[in-house]
């Protein structure tokens, strides 16, 4: 694997010949898949494609933990599908019926009988809300399921991997890279209230005769701004996700969240994390900060020429995407369980079934490294007096038996457990070993039982 695609032996693609290939512009892709202990494995994103001495080879983009953008040269024979991305999976060879249903991959393995190839599990969407996972997919079943845009086009954007995002600002309109926003105030609103990624309505002007201003510049020029209340976008999201409150306690904490989310790339552009979303699903997201809490808006292309069954699965992939990147903004902090279940509450879809008493939600435990596999999940408040006189420890004695009776595991959050958190107040993580969220009602009761009566 190579940093750099250059030379006389080299003879690119166009954005068309891209998009006809296995793994077109913009679609999400694993590689690095070394059999020496310690490698890492990437996830990226084809930006183009090459044929170098007769080798087809794929530039990939991917963002590291400092959020510098770094591209990868990779060929094609050591690349697979990336982790939500559309597939098509056709019906094993020993069907007689040779039928495809649409999918998206969870998880991409080398071969066991084969090192040069690869298998998947994936998430393959039947008639309704209905899904079904399939594990051990040879890669001769699988291939990449071009998306629609707005126009009703297929995804063949000749832009996609190589424009650079345009941070929108309903309140400043579009940004150049300048330094962070001044601390806020009571009087001056100083940081974009609403963000979009997209094309702004005007180009922005990139004249070169002007200068950057500095810090002390660009503060006053902030400070001097007209503030006029600046509101998210009007129209009628097809999914919100609120950010809890736990995680922007103060205003400090809200601009740092909100920096976080938006992703800051190599040459200090706000927006890498939210175009790479827009490249990957064909949707439009605003980050919204005002006076109240941030709320994140999904928009999703041609959502009103499509059925809700083919839209669920494409506002799940942005839910996860999101999902993720709050993730990474808590780290290991124990209230990584309460994050996946309040914003997988937060979201209509099949994975919030209505007859549940507990409220249970189907998604991956944070506590557990396979974030291939889901189950149902739910949890409890643990009062602060409570664990002020140390009965929590009391709670874990008197029911990981009971609850693992009905198929299902407990997780404590709190002081002197495994798990404990800094942003969060003390919860009890209930997840089921079944496939029944009834499983899950049943040891909720038992934990809010218990303490009841403590």
């Amino acid at each position: 694997m190579e940093l750099s695609l250059s030379g006389r032996d080299v003879i690119r693609f166009n954005a068309d010949q891209c998009n006809n290939l296995s793994f077109p512009i913009g679609c999400p892709v694993w590689y690095n898949f070394a059999a020496n202990q310690g490698t890492t494995l990437k996830r990226g994103v084809v930006k183009s494609a090459a044929l170098r001495s007769s080798q087809l080879v794929y530039e990939v983009t991917y963002s590291d933990d400092n959020e510098n953008v770094i591209t990868d040269v990779v060929e094609d024979k050591q690349i697979g599908f990336g982790a939500t991305c559309p597939v098509e999976i056709s019906s094993s060879q020993s069907d007689d019926d040779n039928v495809s249903l649409e999918g998206e991959i969870v998880l991409c393995t080398p071969s066991p009988t084969n090192s040069s190839k690869f298998v998947y599990s994936a998430m393959i969407f039947l008639d309704g809300s209905r899904i079904r996972y399939e594990n051990g997919i040879e890669e001769e079943r699988v291939k990449y399921r071009k998306l629609n845009n707005v126009d009703g086009d297929e995804n063949n954007d000749n832009q996609t991997g190589q424009e650079e995002p345009t941070v929108v600002s309903k309140q400043f309109g579009p940004m150049a890279a300048t330094p962070p926003p001044p601390p806020m105030t009571a009087n001056h609103g100083a940081v974009p209230n609403s963000i979009r990624v997209g094309q702004a309505d005007n180009s922005v002007d990139s004249s070169s005769r002007k200068r950057p201003r500095d810090k002390e510049e660009s503060k006053v020029k902030a400070e001097s701004m007209p503030h006029k209340k600046s509101k998210c976008p009007d129209e009628q999201p097809d999914l919100e996700i609120p950010v809890p409150l736990w995680l922007q306690k103060d205003r400090n904490s809200q601009r740092e969240l909100f920096h976080h989310l938006l992703g800051r790339s190599s040459d200090g552009r706000l927006g890498c994390n939210m175009k790479r979303i827009r490249d990957e699903t064909q949707c439009k997201i605003a980050v919204c900060w005002d006076e109240k809490p941030i709320v994140i808006k999904i928009f999703a292309k041609n959502s009103k020429m499509v059925s809700k069954t083919n839209l669920f699965p494409v506002l799940k992939r942005v839910r996860l995407i999101i999902q993720d990147l709050l993730l990474r903004f808590i780290g290991n902090d124990g209230s990584r369980g309460r994050l996946v279940y309040e914003i997988a509450k937060s979201c209509s879809g099949s994975h919030r079934p209505n007859k549940s008493t507990s409220n249970a939600v189907r998604d991956i435990n944070p506590f557990h490294t396979d974030y291939s596999s889901e189950s149902y999940i739910s949890i409890v408040d643990i009062p602060n007096d409570f664990v002020r006189e140390g009965k929590h420890h009391q709670l874990h004695m008197a029911l990981v038996g009971s609850i693992r009776d009905v198929g299902c595991k407990m997780d404590i959050v709190a002081d002197g457990f495994t798990h404990n958190s800094n942003l969060c107040e003390p919860y009890v993580l209930v997840y089921g070993a079944t496939s029944k969220f009834q499983d899950v009602d049943r040891a909720v009761k038992m934990v809010e039982d218990k303490i009841r009566q403590s």
